[in-house]
């Protein structure tokens, strides 16, 4: 992926991996952390449930345009603190006709919306200190270390994927006998696994909505698995850790 300036961060392109020294200082907030204690109940832990869009699936060539947040403290969604921004393109990716069909960013939205480089410190300030709640985390964590690394660092503190917790809450239904073992795995897509809780589905493919959606799942996951017993942020991670 070819990134954008760095000029605004005073950080050049060559910079090598875990040079924490040349890190602005809001980057060395972010990793000095801390982070929630695994071994408090969940709930006491404060959240931030995280959707990218983006031009396509392979973080190598594609890029980054849209980034939704939603954040999650005392078992709530708190919207009044959601948080959405599209982001430019690399210069020279034309953001493919079959991307636009599914996400609807459109290349004049996007060529006037910021770099990465420009949206990059109030991400962070979003992410410091939170438990990062995604779904299908392989991709957006994929695409944000990537987008990261030129910057000397990637995300850290406790990551929770719901689409690892549904799988393990399946498996462990059909290891109790609740669920049948010749039962396939249900759906793990975002839609598909809100309605099995009931939940509503808001527009998909927007990343503040299926952030929103996330969320929603998430709480309705983690009350079954407070029902369960699994009362510590420690529990979850062992369900659906990545």
């Amino acid at each position: 992926m070819k990134l954008n300036s760095f000029g605004r961060l005073g950080l050049a392109p060559w910079l090598p991996w875990g040079r924490k020294h040349d890190l602005p200082a809001f980057l060395r907030a972010y990793e000095a952390g801390p982070w929630p204690d695994p071994h408090k109940p969940w709930r006491e832990a404060r959240y931030v449930v995280l959707d990218v869009e983006t031009s396509g699936l392979d973080e190598r060539r594609d890029a980054l345009l849209a980034i939704g947040l939603v954040e999650i403290e005392d078992g709530r969604v708190r919207l009044d603190r959601r948080w959405h921004t599209m982001i430019r393109p690399p210069e020279g990716l034309l953001v493919a006709a079959s991307s636009i069909r599914i996400h609807g960013l459109m290349r004049n939205e996007l060529s006037t919306a910021p770099t990465f480089d420009e949206i990059l410190p109030a991400l962070i300030e979003r992410l410091a200190g939170r438990v990062l709640l995604v779904h299908v985390a392989r991709i957006d964590v994929g695409f944000l270390n990537r987008a990261l690394k030129p910057y000397g660092t990637k995300l850290r503190g406790p990551i929770l994927d719901t689409a690892r917790i549904a799988i393990t809450q399946h498996q462990r239904s059909q290891r109790l006998g609740e669920v049948s073992h010749d039962m396939p795995m249900p759906a793990i897509q975002l839609r598909g696994l809100a309605g099995s809780f009931g939940l509503p589905v808001y527009g998909q493919h927007d990343a503040l909505n299926d952030a929103l959606t996330t969320a929603q799942v998430f709480l309705a996951q983690a009350a079954r698995m407070d029902q369960q017993g699994k009362h510590t942020l420690k529990a979850f991670l062992k369900s659906g850790g990545v």
